[in-house]
C-alpha cells in the first residue's frame, strides 16, 4: 500500500481504538436491523379468472351466452419490505399459455388479465416456518374481446380494457427459500355496460367477481452477508475511503422494467372511434437512467428515457400510439429509515408523441413538466449498487388531432430498477492489499 492508503487505514484503526468500537459510521444495531428490511423475490403463479355471461345481437335479437374461467400463468418479480409485513410485486401474464374455452355460439371470446402491480399486507410478518394471512390491493388490467360468427371485419371484434383495483385476501407459507401463496381476489368491476358488439351496436357483459390464484416465489436476502462484525468494519472503512477520495457523490446508471397505466380517456377516441375509447393505452416499457448522486444534499439529478407504445384495433380501424420521453429529473431523498429512503421531486421532459390512424401519422414534439416519487433500498452510502422504485406522472400530457385531445398522461410505475454506481468498485480495488 502507498503512504496515502496506509494513512487512511491508520486513521480508521486509531478511531476504533479511541472510541472502543469497530463501527464509526455504521453500527451493528443499524446494519442488523436495516439489512433485514427487504428481500428480493421472483417466481410465478397461476391465476384462475372466473368467467361470466356475454351478450350479442343475432338477426336483430339480443342473445346471451355463458363463458367459462380462464387459467393464466404469470411471472412475478417484487420485494418483501418492512421486515416481512409488506410484499410489493408486479406480475406479467403469459397470455400465449392461457387456457380457456370459447362458447360455441361465438367465433372468438378472450377474457384475460394484463400486467398487475400490487401490495400484500401481513399483520403477522412472513417468517420461516410460519403461515401468515394477508390482505391486499392491486392495479390490474382487465381485458375482454369477442367476435361474432359470420363476420368479416379486418381486425375482428372490439376489445374492452380497463384498470381495476381488486381486493385480495389469502395466506402465505414461508420456507427456508420459498414463499407459497394461496389467495382470492374480488374485483370491483362486475359488469361491462357498454361493449360494442359491432361498430353501432352495444351489448352487456357480466363478470364473476372472484378469482383464485396459487403462487410460488423464491426470496433472496441479498444483504445477509453484511450482518457480521467483519463486514460492518469493511463498510466503515469503505465510507472513509469514499470520504477521503471525495467520491461519496457519484455518477450512476440504471435499468429496469416499467409499466404505464392509463389515467384519462381520450376525447379524440370518444368522438371518432367510441369502440376504441375503452382500449387501454399503456403497457410494459424499459426505463433507462443516468445521473449524479449528490452526497451532502442527499439528492439525485438525472436523465431518463422511456418509450411506450400501444395498438388499438377493432372492426376495420387500427390506431398505433408511440411516446418517446427524454426526461431530466431532480429529486430529494427525504429521510433514511433503516435503509428505506423515500424521495420526491420534479421532472422536465421533451415528449415525442405519435398517433397513427389507419396509416396516417400525426406527430408532435413538445415540452412537459411532471412529478417523480419513489424510494431507494439503501442500507449504506458505500454500496456499488442499489434497488430503486420510481413513480412518474406528467399531468395533462396530450397531442391534438382535429381539435380533440389524444391523451398520453400515463402513470408510470417502475417497480424495480437496478442502479449501478460508476467507479466505486475501481476505487475500492486500489485499497486492497496485494
Amino acid at each position: 500500500m502507498n503512504f496515502k492508503i496506509l494513512l487512511l487505514f491508520t486513521s480508521v484503526i486509531i478511531s476504533n481504538f479511541v472510541f472502543g468500537q469497530t463501527d464509526t459510521v455504521y453500527t451493528y444495531k443499524y446494519i442488523d436491523k436495516s439489512t433485514r428490511f427487504a428481500w428480493t423475490t421472483f417466481g410465478g403463479d397461476l391465476l384462475m379468472l372466473n368467467g361470466g355471461r356475454s351478450s350479442f345481437i343475432n338477426n336483430g335479437t339480443e342473445q346471451k351466452v355463458n363463458f367459462n374461467s380462464t387459467l393464466i400463468p404469470r411471472l412475478t418479480i417484487g420485494g418483501v419490505h418492512f421486515w416481512g409485513h409488506a410484499d410489493f410485486y408486479v406480475t406479467f401474464p403469459l397470455s400465449f399459455l392461457s387456457l380457456h374455452q370459447k362458447p360455441a355460439d361465438l367465433k372468438e371470446l378472450v377474457y384475460r388479465q394484463g400486467i398487475e402491480t400490487g401490495t400484500k399486507f401481513y399483520p403477522l410478518a412472513l417468517k420461516v416456518g410460519r403461515i401468515s394471512p394477508y390482505v391486499g390491493i392491486s392495479f390490474r388490467l382487465l381485458s375482454f374481446k369477442q367476435e361474432l360468427k359470420n363476420t368479416d371485419y379486418k381486425f375482428g371484434g372490439s376489445e374492452w380494457q380497463k384498470m381495476i383495483f381488486p381486493l385480495q385476501a389469502g395466506i402465505s407459507y414461508t420456507s427456508n427459500k420459498y414463499i407459497f401463496n394461496l389467495g382470492l381476489t374480488h374485483q370491483n368491476l362486475q359488469k361491462i355496460n357498454k361493449y360494442f358488439v359491432s361498430p353501432t351496436e352495444i351489448g352487456e357483459i357480466k363478470l364473476k367477481p372472484i378469482s383464485l390464484q396459487f403462487g410460488l416465489t423464491r426470496y433472496i436476502d441479498t444483504d445477509k452477508s453484511m450482518r457480521t462484525a467483519k463486514s460492518i468494519k469493511q463498510e466503515n472503512i469503505k465510507y472513509h475511503i469514499l470520504e477521503q477520495e471525495k467520491k461519496l457523490s457519484s455518477w450512476y446508471w440504471g435499468l429496469g422494467p416499467s409499466v404505464g397505466l392509463q389515467i384519462s380517456e381520450s376525447p379524440y377516441l370518444a368522438s371518432n372511434f367510441p369502440y376504441l375509447s375503452d382500449n387501454f393505452i399503456g403497457g410494459f416499457m424499459p426505463d433507462i437512467t443516468f445521473g449524479r448522486f449528490l452526497n451532502k444534499p442527499d439528492m439525485n439529478i438525472g436523465f431518463s428515457y422511456r418509450t411506450l407504445g400501444s395498438k388499438l384495433e377493432a372492426f376495420d380501424d387500427k390506431i398505433k400510439i408511440r411516446r418517446h420521453s427524454f426526461m431530466i429529473e431532480s429529486y430529494k431523498n427525504l429521510f433514511n429509515w433503516l435503509g428505506f429512503v423515500p424521495f420526491a421531486g420534479v421532472t422536465g421532459s421533451v415528449e415525442n408523441l405519435t398517433v397513427q390512424v389507419n396509416g396516417i401519422n400525426y406527430t408532435e414534439t413538445k415540452p412537459a413538466l411532471g412529478f417523480i416519487l419513489g424510494w431507494d433500498i439503501r442500507v449504506t452510502k458505500t454500496g456499488t449498487n442499489l434497488l430503486r422504485t420510481n413513480l412518474r406522472w406528467t399531468p395533462g400530457l396530450h397531442t391534438t388531432i382535429d381539435n380533440k385531445k389524444m391523451m398520453f398522461d400515463n402513470l408510470e410505475f417502475n417497480f424495480i430498477q437496478w442502479v449501478q454506481f460508476i467507479g466505486r468498485k475501481k476505487t475500492y480495488k486500489k485499497y486492497k492489499t496485494q
